[in-house]
């Protein structure tokens, strides 16, 4: 699973470069590649899902599945590292950071195993349709109560607003075609 890739040190919002390429002001033409960028991240999950439900039901096991989909990706993600491409990490920090920090894993396992299951069940849209609904309202608690170390940002009325029509687009996912 490679979203997430891409960090910036600088001081903005996630909304900052979709902000900036609506308004015409993008600086430098790279809030443009961030936003494109961020697109393909969600364009590739669903066809990650559907690749592991594959996966999953040639093998008869999403478990095993899971398995063989983080050992590619660790095989990447290794290959990756030995580029140097995104700098020397620094490993003697791994033993100051949270210990809570280390559980993303944990949640990488779930949601690989979920979603290949729930895709063979539910179908690619609503399962995706699903999840992104579950990324919101996640992340509108832990912005609103600035868990996680995250940048405290109210649950101001337009959030509100969005993931009422989030849900409301899940319903209509869900009713028969």
């Amino acid at each position: 699973m490679f979203t997430g890739i891409l960090y910036s040190p600088h001081k903005t919002t996630a909304m900052t470069p979709i902000r900036l390429v609506l308004r015409g002001s993008v600086p430098n033409g790279q809030s443009y590649l961030y936003v494109l960028l961020a697109l393909l991240n969600g364009a590739i999950l669903p066809i990650q899902s559907n690749l592991n439900a594959q996966l999953a039901r040639s093998l008869n096991s999403v478990p095993l599945a899971a398995d063989i989909s983080y050992l590619v990706g660790s095989i990447a993600l290794i290959s990756l590292l030995c580029t140097g491409w995104f700098g020397h990490p620094d490993w003697s920090a791994l033993a100051k950071a949270p210990r809570w920090s280390l559980m993303g894993g944990l949640f990488g396992v779930w949601y690989i195993t979920s979603s290949a299951y729930f895709t063979s069940i539910l179908g690619t849209t609503l399962t995706q349709g699903l999840i992104i609904c579950g990324q919101a309202i996640a992340g509108l608690v832990t912005d609103h109560f600035g868990w996680l170390g995250v940048n405290r940002r109210r649950l101001s009325a337009n959030r509100r607003l969005v993931m009422g029509l989030l849900i409301v687009a899940i319903f209509l996912l869900s009713l028969p075609t």
